[in-house]
């Protein structure tokens, strides 16, 4: 592997785009780099905080300026934030988008309460593009049977060789319940090109256990699911090495988990034209480092590593940390949020978020010779 060069997404340069976080890039059928990501004034909580999207026609020289491309509706008189954003091309110039709604009728209130460990109210939206994202269709609110907690985002729908769409996301407490909080990864499914969604499945449930940020891909055979899990021990208040699990099934069942033996938070693995797996990682354990790995066999290590990205701060990862001290740390990261994209010819896309500081963020990418 080698690095072929480096961009970033130029933003308006105001302070409403200081922080941009959370990152989405799809190549179109046509060609064109459809990118979104979250643009706010600070990484925490704070009146401009919107998902915006923007394209490249040529392959990542220039952009066009980013702008919120559907206003989501309030849900029973109470305004949301549109926070994430993530897109799932459906061939010609059809593009599916899911985006988070979340509660922001008081935004001095924190995302995350570590009192009560509750979410502010996370809905999901979705939407449809028939001209490569340049407009979009009235949003329409996702409902999950059996569901109703704040829901978060962890990534882009994934698409089967069957139509069968996924829509990946977690399932957080809500604000007001008194019960135990077990974090649950899920995923829920549309057998109609994203029209409608149903058969929510728990991909991890354990008490204890905070399998958080999953990263799944659906691999070369096109029915089964590799997943990974940023992961913490809520009894011994530590990090782990990042944690998989598989679906041979379009994850409907799900393999005992494993540890992988690589250290950190997963981003966003690919599969390459030749069927190999490519991950990539970051590791704030001694100072921000993204690494990108291909494996033949992903049980069996890696077979190649490429470092994309070295910040030049220090850490900014407790390895011993409770769960809440964990959301605390989170809003101070300057890097993250990884992720590959294949270009194809042997070349794959790494993305990112980072900056000299958590409130002053750009949208990162990396041109990779595999």
């Amino acid at each position: 592997m080698k690095i072929i060069n480096r961009g970033i997404i130029p933003t308006p340069g105001h302070h409403r785009f200081s922080s941009n976080t959370f990152p989405c890039i799809q190549k179109l059928p046509s060609g064109r780099w459809l990118a979104a990501f979250k643009a706010s004034e600070k990484k925490g909580d704070c009146e401009f905080m919107h998902a915006v999207i923007c394209w490249s026609d040529d392959k990542g020289i220039s952009w066009n300026a980013p702008f919120e491309p559907v206003k989501l509706p309030d849900i029973n008189g109470v305004p949301g934030q549109s926070r994430t954003a993530y897109f799932l091309p459906l061939g010609g110039t059809k593009v599916l988008m899911v985006l988070n709604w979340v509660d922001c009728s008081d935004t001095s209130l924190p995302y995350y309460d570590p009192a009560e460990e509750t979410l502010k109210d996370t809905r999901i939206f979705y939407c449809f593009s028939n001209d490569d994202g340049a407009s979009w269709s009235e949003p329409q609110l996702m409902t999950i049977e059996g569901i109703n907690a704040p829901i978060p985002l962890t990534g882009p729908p994934l698409l089967l060789k069957d139509g069968t769409i996924i829509c990946q996301f977690e399932i957080n407490k809500a604000v007001g319940d008194q019960s135990e909080w077990i974090h649950r990864s899920a995923m829920i499914f549309s057998y109609d090109g994203g029209n409608t969604w149903k058969d929510p499945v728990m991909v991890t449930e354990e008490k204890n256990m905070y399998y958080w940020d999953q990263r799944p891909q659906v691999l070369a055979d096109g029915i089964s699911i590799i997943d990974f899990f940023w992961t913490l021990n809520g009894v011994t208040n530590q990090y782990k090495n990042i944690h998989a699990r598989q679906s041979e099934d379009g994850g409907k069942a799900w393999s005992v988990l494993w540890d992988t033996g690589v250290y950190g938070q997963p981003g966003q693995p690919v599969v390459l034209e030749d069927g190999r797996l490519m991950t990539i990682d970051i590791d704030r354990s001694v100072k921000p480092v993204i690494t990108a790995r291909i494996s033949k066999d992903i049980r069996d290590g890696s077979d190649a590593s490429l470092i994309v990205y070295e910040a030049n701060s220090g850490k900014q990862d407790s390895k011993d940390i409770s769960m809440n001290d964990a959301w605390a740390e989170m809003v101070q990261f300057s890097v993250g949020h990884p992720s590959l994209l294949c270009l194809g010819n042997n070349e794959v896309l790494a993305y990112y978020y980072a900056g000299n500081a958590a409130d002053t963020t750009d949208i990162a990418f990396v041109r990779i010779l595999v």
